[in-house]
């Protein structure tokens, strides 16, 4: 589940690895980080979330190679794939493979630049908006101003989420509505849980937090 703030994002992921009501493993989910205000979750079949997040990994160091620029020290804010383009770029890949699709639906969650504003000392400040996208096996997008959710919960995760969210909220605050939102949901499906991840997006970078659920 992915919660849009004030200039931040919270994406959450459980730890639960499994077949179906077979426990396999405690492990995050896999979570790609193209760079410092992006992040990809996926959920679905493991060997498909493992295909399509290499596949995307070599089309994001395409970009950075067509631009010549092979250190970190190099890479500018024109060399970074925006969340936009990358849940195009997201899309693009599942399509191509609607003949035999990648079992997985990813997130795509990030902060866009919009502006450069003068701040109170009369500094050049960046601001940014949020941006949150869910697919499908298929690569069809679902934009959201609010919250994107996927996997086994997905019903309650929509519906605890509606019920604690709301618009303007910090990253410090955000964080907090969004781990109580995805427990709240974990407790609701025993095909979820063993616990919890949780990424917070700011201008500053990205923040990563585990939490406790339930085990059993």
């Amino acid at each position: 589940m992915a919660m849009a703030g004030d200039e931040c994002v919270a994406l959450a992921v459980d730890q639960r690895f499994g077949s179906g009501m077979q426990m396999v493993n405690v492990s995050p989910r896999r979570v790609l980080v193209p760079h410092s205000k992006l992040l990809l979750a996926f959920t679905g079949l493991e060997s498909d979330v493992q295909s399509i997040s290499e596949e995307l990994l070599i089309y994001i160091d395409s970009k950075r190679d067509f631009g010549l620029l092979h250190t970190p020290s190099e890479l500018t804010a024109s060399s970074l794939i925006s969340p936009r383009s990358m849940a195009t770029l997201t899309s693009n890949v599942l399509y191509s493979k609607r003949a035999s699709p990648f079992y997985c639906e990813p997130i795509i969650a990030g902060l866009e630049e919009i502006e450069e504003v003068p701040d109170s000392t009369n500094r050049t400040g960046k601001r940014y908006r949020s941006f949150l996208c869910s697919s499908d096996v298929l690569g069809a997008q679902l934009l959201a101003k609010d919250f994107v959710c996927s996997g086994a919960a997905k019903k309650s995760l929509y519906g605890t989420a509606e019920a604690m969210w709301k618009p303007g909220l910090g990253a410090e605050e955000l964080g907090r509505v969004c781990a109580r939102a995805f427990l709240s949901a974990l407790e609701r499906d025993c095909l979820s849980g063993y616990g919890a991840r949780i990424y917070i997006i700011t201008s500053e970078g990205i923040v990563e937090q585990e939490i406790l659920g339930r085990s059993d």
